[in-house]
C-alpha cells in the first residue's frame, strides 16, 4: 500500500524544472551562441542573437565550447566545462549546456521520471527519454553561475516597436482605416436598434405604419455599411502594396550591402526565401490582422451599449471573452516556438532543394540522386512534424470558441428569458442584445482564429530582423566614398594617364583558343613599368600599384589568425603568384585584396593609398576578380559580360573577349553576342564558361586583376594565349594557381603554408631550393 501511495505521489509530483526562455538559432553553426543566450535569459540578462554570435566568435565552422565559456565571462557569468557520467550529470545544478552528438549544443532544464526536458536552439523545448538522451550525450557539460558583478537587464523582442518602424510612413492610411472602422460602429449599433423596434413596436404593438420607414432605415444602414467597408478594404489594399514594395526593396538593399561573411553561414535559398517574407508580412499587416485590430477597438463601444441594455447578460459575454483570451495566452509560448521552428524548417527545405538543383550535374554524374533525395526528405519530414505540431495546437485552441459560443447562447436564452419574464427586458431588447453580443464576440473569435497569424507575424519579424540587425559591410560606410563621388577624389599620385603597352597585339592571330600549335608567343611581351605615380590621375582609374602591409586575418576572432603578418608589393604590369596546399590561405588573400573581407590588422593600399580613402567606384572600375566558382545566368552573352551596364562600349566588350580567347566562339553561336545562355551557361563547355568569366573581368580594362584558379579548365595552349594577351594589357595580376604552366613565368612566386609565407622568389630561384615549391614541381612532373 505504501508503495502504491509513493508511486502515486511520484506521478502527481510536478517535475523540478528550470524553465529557460527559448532563443532559436537561425543557422546550425549558431547553436552554442543561442544556448548561451537561453542561460543568460534564465538569469535575467537578455542578449540578442546577433551580439551573442559575435561574442562567441561564430564563424563558418561554428563555435567551440571554449568560445562559449569565454563569451559567458564577458557577461559576468562564470562558466566551467568538464566531462561527467550520465549519472553525475543528473545531479548538477540546472540549467546547463551539454554537447550533443558531437555536433550540437543544447540546454538541459531538468530530469523527471526517466524523461529529460531540453530546450533545443534548433527546435525549441522538447522532451526525450533518458535512453535517447544517453545515446546523444557526449559527456561534455558547460555549467554557469553569475558572479557578484552580474547585471540583469537587456531588452526583449519588442514586437510593437518593430511594427511601428515598418508602419512609420503609413500613419495616415492607418488613421483613415481606423476612422472608417469607428464609423462602422454606427450602423453596427443601428441594426440591433431596428430589430428591437421591429419586434416591440411592429410585431407586438401592431404599429404597421412604422414598417416602411423602418425598412428604409435598415436599407440605408446596409448601403452605408457596404460603402464604408469597401472604402476601408481599398485603403488596406493600397497599404499592402506600399508596405510590400518598401519592405522588400529595403530588405534586398540591406542584403546586398552585407559582408560576405554573412553568407558563409547560410543557405542562399533560405535567404532568398526570407525576401518573400516581406510580402507575407505586408499581407498580414494590411489584411485580416488590420481589420481585426480595428474591430477590437469597436468592441469597447459595443460593450458600453450592451451594459446599458443589461449588465447581467453583458457579464456573460465578458466572461466568455476572458476564457478565450486566457486559453490563447496559455498556448502562446508553445505556438510561438513551434511556429518559429516551422518557418526555419521550411526555409531549410527550400535552401536544400535549390542547392541540389544547382548541383544537378554533379549529383547525376556521381549517381547521388537517391542520397540527395533522402537528405531533402529528412528536412521535409522535420518541416512536416513542425506543421503537425502547429495543427494540433490550432485544434486545441479552435475547439474552445465553438464550445463557449454554444454555452453562451444557452446562458443568454435561459437568463435572458427569465429577465424578460421579470420585466427587466422586453423581447425586442433581448433580440437586439443577441445581435449586439454577436458583434461583441466576433473580433474575439477572429483573434483566436488568427492566433496562428499572430505567431507567424512574430516569427516572420524575427527572421527578417535577424538579417536587418546585421551591420552592413564595414568596407561600405556611409559617406563620400560609398556614394561614389569619383570626380572629387584626389587619390593616387599620377600626373597623367600612362600607356603601359608599347606594342599593339594582332588579335587575329593571338586571341583564339584554336591558335595553331606552332604559333610562337614571347614569354614576356614588352611593357613599361613606371616608377611610383607622383600625382592624382585625370581619370577614375588606379594605376596598378598594390601593397599589403603586415596583413592579419582569420574567420574566427577567438581562434589564431589564418593569415599572419603577410606583406607583399606589386607594381603595374607585375604578375605575382600565390601557391600552397589547400587551406594555406591563398584564396583568402585574393578575397582580402578584392575587399570581400576586412583584415583584422594591417593595410591594403592601392597606388600608395589605403583602401578606405579611395572611392568605391574607382576600386570597382580598376579591380577585377575571376573566382573558382563561375557564375553565369540565363540571358544573353552581352548581359552576362556587362552585367546590364549599357555604358560599356562595344569596343571594350569585343577586345575583352578577344583577349580571353572567346570572341570567335561567341560569333559562331546563333545571334553572336545576343545569343541566349541557359542557367549557369549549361550550353557551353567548362573551358568556354571560364573564358567568358575572364572576359567579364576584362570589359572595364582593370588595372589590377585577381585570378583564383581562373584557367584551371583550359588547355595549355589556350592558357598561354590568354596569358600573353594579359601581359600586353599591362595590368597587375595576382594569381592563385597550382599548375606550373600558370605560374612559372610570374615575376614572383609566394609559397604559403597555414597563412604564412615560407618561400618567395622566381621560378628559377625556387626550383633550386629544397622546400615546398620543389615538392610541387616533383609532384607535377611525376
Amino acid at each position: 500500500m505504501q508503495h502504491l501511495i509513493a508511486k502515486l505521489k511520484d506521478r502527481l509530483r510536478r517535475p523540478d524544472l528550470r524553465r529557460t526562455p527559448t532563443l532559436l538559432q537561425m543557422e546550425a553553426v549558431e547553436c552554442g551562441a543561442a544556448s548561451l543566450g537561453m542561460i543568460l535569459g534564465y538569469h535575467g540578462r537578455i542578449v540578442s542573437l546577433a551580439d551573442l554570435r559575435q561574442a562567441c566568435g561564430v564563424s563558418r565552422d561554428g563555435s567551440k565550447a571554449s568560445n562559449v565559456l569565454n563569451a559567458a565571462q564577458l557577461y559576468r557569468l562564470n562558466g566551467k566545462g568538464f566531462k561527467v557520467s550520465l549519472e553525475a550529470v543528473q545531479q548538477l545544478e540546472r540549467p546547463y549546456i551539454v554537447f550533443w552528438n558531437f555536433n550540437h549544443f543544447l540546454v538541459v532544464e531538468g530530469f523527471h521520471r526517466q524523461k529529460v526536458y531540453l530546450n533545443d536552439p534548433a527546435t525549441g523545448p522538447r522532451t526525450v527519454s533518458l535512453d535517447e538522451f544517453s545515446e546523444g550525450f557526449t559527456g561534455v557539460v558547460l555549467t554557469f553561475a553569475p558572479d557578484a558583478e552580474f547585471e540583469r537587464g537587456g531588452q526583449r523582442r519588442d514586437l510593437v516597436r518593430s511594427l511601428r518602424l515598418r508602419l512609420r510612413g503609413s500613419v495616415r492610411a492607418l488613421a483613415f482605416c481606423l476612422l472608417a472602422g469607428l464609423l462602422l460602429v454606427l450602423p453596427g449599433l443601428a441594426m440591433p436598434a431596428f430589430s428591437q423596434v421591429f419586434v416591440d413596436q411592429v410585431l407586438i404593438q401592431g404599429r404597421s405604419s412604422w414598417l416602411r420607414p423602418l425598412l428604409l432605415g435598415m436599407l440605408v444602414t446596409s448601403v452605408l455599411t457596404g460603402l464604408l467597408t469597401r472604402l476601408q478594404l481599398q485603403i488596406l489594399r493600397r497599404l499592402r502594396i506600399k508596405l510590400a514594395m518598401g519592405m522588400s526593396s529595403g530588405f534586398l538593399w540591406h542584403i546586398l550591402h552585407l559582408p560576405v561573411s554573412f553568407y558563409d553561414q547560410r543557405f542562399a535559398g533560405e535567404i532568398s526565401n526570407r525576401i518573400k517574407l516581406n510580402d507575407r508580412l505586408a499581407s498580414l499587416l494590411s489584411g485580416e490582422l488590420a481589420t481585426t485590430a480595428i474591430s477590437c477597438v469597436m468592441v469597447v463601444f459595443y460593450g458600453l451599449v450592451m451594459w446599458q441594455y443589461d449588465w447581467v447578460l453583458t457579464l456573460i459575454g465578458i466572461g466568455s471573452v476572458a476564457v478565450n483570451l486566457i486559453a490563447l495566452r496559455w498556448v502562446a509560448r508553445q505556438r510561438s516556438d513551434t511556429n518559429m521552428r516551422l518557418m526555419q524548417e521550411q526555409g531549410k527545405v527550400s535552401g536544400v532543394a535549390i542547392a541540389g538543383l544547382q548541383s544537378i550535374e554533379t549529383l547525376k554524374a556521381s549517381g547521388l540522386e537517391s542520397d540527395f533525395f533522402n537528405r531533402w526528405a529528412g528536412y521535409y519530414a522535420k518541416s512536416l512534424n513542425a506543421r503537425q505540431e502547429m495543427d494540433r495546437l490550432n485544434q486545441r485552441l479552435g475547439m474552445l470558441p465553438a464550445f463557449l459560443s454554444g454555452l453562451s447562447a444557452m446562458l443568454l436564452l435561459t437568463i435572458g428569458g427569465f429577465r424578460v419574464i421579470d420585466g427587466a427586458l422586453s423581447i425586442g431588447m433581448l433580440v437586439a442584445f443577441q445581435s449586439l453580443i454577436q458583434q461583441f464576440m466576433q473580433p474575439v473569435n477572429q483573434l483566436l482564429k488568427l492566433a496562428g497569424d499572430f505567431q507567424e507575424l512574430g516569427g516572420t519579424l524575427d527572421r527578417l530582423d535577424d538579417v536587418l540587425q546585421n551591420p552592413v559591410d564595414p568596407l561600405l560606410p556611409d559617406g563620400e566614398w560609398a556614394s561614389g563621388r569619383v570626380g572629387e577624389w584626389a587619390g593616387g599620385r599620377n600626373t597623367e594617364p600612362q600607356e603601359t603597352v608599347d606594342q599593339e597585339p594582332n588579335p587575329s592571330t593571338l586571341t583564339t583558343a584554336t591558335a595553331h600549335p606552332s604559333t610562337r608567343l614571347p614569354a614576356h611581351p614588352p611593357t613599361r613599368l613606371p616608377a611610383y605615380p607622383p600625382t592624382p590621375p585625370l581619370s577614375p582609374k588606379l594605376h596598378g600599384f598594390l601593397d599589403l602591409h603586415h596583413l592579419t586575418f582569420g574567420y574566427n576572432r577567438t581562434a589564431p589568425p589564418l593569415i599572419d603578418n603577410l606583406s607583399l608589393s606589386l607594381r603595374p604590369g607585375q604578375r605575382v603568384a600565390l601557391v600552397g596546399g589547400s587551406g594555406s590561405g591563398k584564396s583568402t588573400v585574393a578575397k582580402l585584396v578584392c575587399g570581400l573581407y576586412q583584415p583584422w590588422s594591417g593595410d591594403i593600399c592601392f597606388d600608395g593609398q589605403p583602401r578606405h580613402q579611395i572611392p568605391r567606384p574607382v576600386l570597382t572600375n580598376s579591380l577585377a576578380m575571376v573566382e573558382q566558382d563561375i557564375l553565369l545566368f540565363a540571358g544573353t552573352v552581352r548581359d552576362n559580360l556587362t552585367l546590364w551596364d549599357t555604358t560599356i562600349p562595344d569596343a571594350n566588350l569585343i577586345q575583352a573577349c578577344r583577349d580571353a580567347a572567346i570572341h570567335d566562339t561567341i560569333l559562331s553561336m546563333p545571334g553572336g553576342y545576343s545569343a541566349e545562355l541557359l542557367e549557369g551557361a549549361a550550353n557551353l563547355s567548362g573551358g568556354q564558361r571560364q573564358r567568358l568569366e575572364i572576359a567579364r573581368a576584362l570589359v572595364n580594362n582593370p588595372a589590377i586583376l585577381v585570378m583564383d584558379e581562373a584557367t584551371s579548365a583550359l588547355d595549355t595552349e589556350t592558357e598561354r594565349t590568354i596569358d600573353y594577351n594579359l601581359r600586353l594589357r599591362g595590368c597587375t595580376c595576382l594569381i592563385v594557381a597550382h599548375r606550373l604552366s600558370t605560374i612559372r613565368d610570374c615575376d614572383e612566386i609566394i609559397v604559403m603554408h597555414h597563412g604564412k609565407v615560407v618561400q618567395r622568389g622566381s621560378h628559377d630561384d625556387l626550383r633550386d631550393q629544397e622546400g615546398p615549391y620543389l615538392q610541387l614541381i616533383r609532384s607535377e612532373e611525376g
